[in-house]
C-alpha cells in the first residue's frame, strides 16, 4: 500500500502505516553530493529503519515530476542518521513536494509533521527559468540566461565543447546578488568560437562554498555561410535580373545603396535568390544566415 510524504520549505506532512518509522527531518541537494550531479534527497531519521522505505513517485506542486529514482541507499545511516535517495531529472529545488513511499501491505496509520533541514553538502538552489545560446556573428556566439532565486550563489562558468563530452570553461560572470528571489538576468558572449560545425554550451552555477550544479546544454550552429557569395552578373543593366548564389543556409538579404538607404529586403529559403528593379547605381548586399546569424557584404554595380 502507498502512502504520500508531502514536505514543503517549512514542513513535512508524512502519511504512514503504523509501524513505518518517519524521518525526523530532510535535507536536499542540488548536486555534487553523494549522487554526483543529480538530485538528492536525504532523509534523516533517529534510529535506523530495518527496511529502508521506497520512493514510488514524486509530485511537483500536485504535477507528477518527470523524475527517476534510484534505490535508497543506507550505507550512511548507520554513521549520518540519513537515507539517500538519487533523483535524476527536473526535480524542483523549492515549492511543496509530495512523495508516494512504498511500504507494503498492512493496516492502520500515523502522521508526522517533520520539519525541513536545509540543503545538505551540495550547493543551494539557483532557479534558472532560462538559458539560451545562439550565433552572434562569424566569432560570436551569444549566451544569455535567468534566475528567478538565488541562494548563496557566487558566480557562473561559462563551459563550451566541441563534442558534447569534454566541457572548457570560456568565461566567467559573478552573480549580482548572492541571496535574492527577483529575477536576475544574465548574458555573455564567446568572440572566440569561428567553428563550422555544431558546438555546445552549458553553465557551471557555483555556490560560495565552491559547491556546484550544471544547466542543460544548449547546441549552437557552425559559423558555416559561404565567404564567396557569387552575385552574377556584376556589373548588371538597369533592370536585369541578378542571381545571388552559393547561400549555404535560408539567409536575409538586404540591399542598400552608397548613402546607406534601405532599397529591397528579400528572404530566401534555398541557395539561390533573384534581385529584380535595381536602378543604375552603386550598391551594398548584405546577406545574413537566418541559423549562423553570419553575415556577408557584396558590392554591386548596376549600369545604364
Amino acid at each position: 500500500m502507498k502512502k504520500k510524504f508531502t514536505f514543503s520549505a517549512a514542513l513535512i506532512l508524512i502519511s504512514v502505516m503504523s509501524f513505518a518509522q518517519c524521518p525526523d527531518y530532510f535535507k536536499r541537494n542540488n548536486g555534487n553530493g553523494t549522487c554526483g550531479s543529480e538530485a538528492e534527497i536525504r532523509m534523516y531519521f533517529a534510529a535506523c529503519p530495518t527496511t529502508a522505505p521506497i520512493i514510488d513517485s514524486i509530485r511537483a506542486n500536485g504535477v507528477i515530476a518527470n523524475v527517476t529514482v534510484s534505490a535508497p541507499d543506507g550505507s550512511n545511516c548507520a554513521s549520518k542518521g540519513y537515507i539517500s535517495y538519487c533523483i535524476s531529472g527536473d526535480l524542483p529545488p523549492a515549492g511543496t513536494l509530495t512523495v508516494f513511499f512504498d511500504f507494503g501491505e498492512f493496516t492502520g496509520k500515523d502522521s508526522c509533521i517533520v520539519p525541513e533541514g536545509g540543503p545538505s553538502g551540495g550547493p543551494t538552489p539557483v532557479v534558472l527559468s532560462s538559458f539560451n545560446a545562439e550565433r552572434g556573428g562569424k566569432n560570436a556566439v551569444n549566451i544569455t540566461w535567468k534566475t528567478e532565486q538565488e541562494l548563496n550563489s557566487s558566480r557562473y562558468e561559462i563551459q563550451r565543447s566541441f563534442n558534447n563530452i569534454d566541457f572548457e570553461t570560456v568565461g566567467v560572470v559573478y552573480s549580482k546578488n548572492s541571496n535574492t528571489s527577483i529575477a536576475q538576468y544574465y548574458s555573455f558572449t564567446d568572440n572566440s568560437n569561428n567553428l563550422n560545425s555544431t558546438s555546445f554550451y552549458r553553465l557551471k552555477m557555483i555556490d560560495l562554498d565552491n559547491s556546484f550544479t550544471y544547466s542543460y546544454v544548449k547546441a549552437v550552429t557552425g559559423s558555416s555561410l559561404e565567404n564567396e557569395i557569387i552575385v552574377s552578373p556584376n556589373p548588371a543593366q538597369s533592370g536585369q535580373m541578378i542571381m545571388l548564389r552559393n547561400l549555404s543556409e535560408p539567409s536575409s538579404i538586404r540591399i542598400f545603396d552608397y548613402s546607406g538607404k534601405l532599397i529591397q529586403s528579400i528572404s530566401s529559403t534555398g541557395n539561390s535568390v533573384q534581385i529584380n528593379n535595381l536602378q543604375n547605381g552603386f550598391y551594398y548586399v548584405n546577406i545574413t544566415g537566418k541559423q549562423t546569424g553570419v553575415s556577408s557584404v557584396k558590392k554591386l554595380t548596376v549600369l545604364k
